[in-house]
């Protein structure tokens, strides 16, 4: 008995000594993964055909086909039948674009654009009514904003 109060006594005074406790360190969060990069994918085969292309390169295609749709869109009878279109599409990149470094700069324009087209208008040489007119102003105001 007489040990149990030397024992009480020694560990009293080792508990003394000790540090008393404070406020422990916030816990450190778990390290984050490195993100990924965003690989942006072009929305439309105009604008993939466009990639390598100046920022002049786009706003030039993209200005000639918005003013190619808001004239097809005024002037309804300006083209009657798909074939008409065609006509004044060739014209008027042929006046637009010939002699300028622009025809056959970006390999796959000339096809995107016409693919685009022909699946507003399809090839067969239609009267275009209404309905088929704003099917092609839509296709041509496509094509626009696929340039920017």
């Amino acid at each position: 008995m007489k040990h149990i109060f030397a024992v009480i006594a020694a560990v009293a005074m080792v508990w003394a000594f000790l540090p008393a406790p404070g406020p422990q360190p916030a816990p450190q969060p778990a390290p984050q993964p490195t993100p990924t990069p965003v690989v942006v994918v072009p929305t439309s085969p105009v604008t993939a055909a466009l990639l390598p292309a100046t920022k002049q390169d786009k706003a030039r295609v993209a200005a000639f086909y918005s003013a190619m749709a808001d004239v097809v869109e005024r002037d309804p009878k300006l083209v009657k039948t798909v074939n008409n279109f065609r006509e004044l599409h060739t014209r008027s990149l042929d006046a637009a674009f010939k002699g300028t470094d622009l025809p056959g700069k970006y390999p796959g324009l000339d096809l995107a654009i016409n693919d685009r087209l022909k699946a507003a208008v399809g090839t067969d040489d239609v009267p275009l009514l209404p309905a088929k007119q704003q099917l092609l102003v839509q296709a041509l105001k496509d094509v626009a904003n696929d340039a920017r």
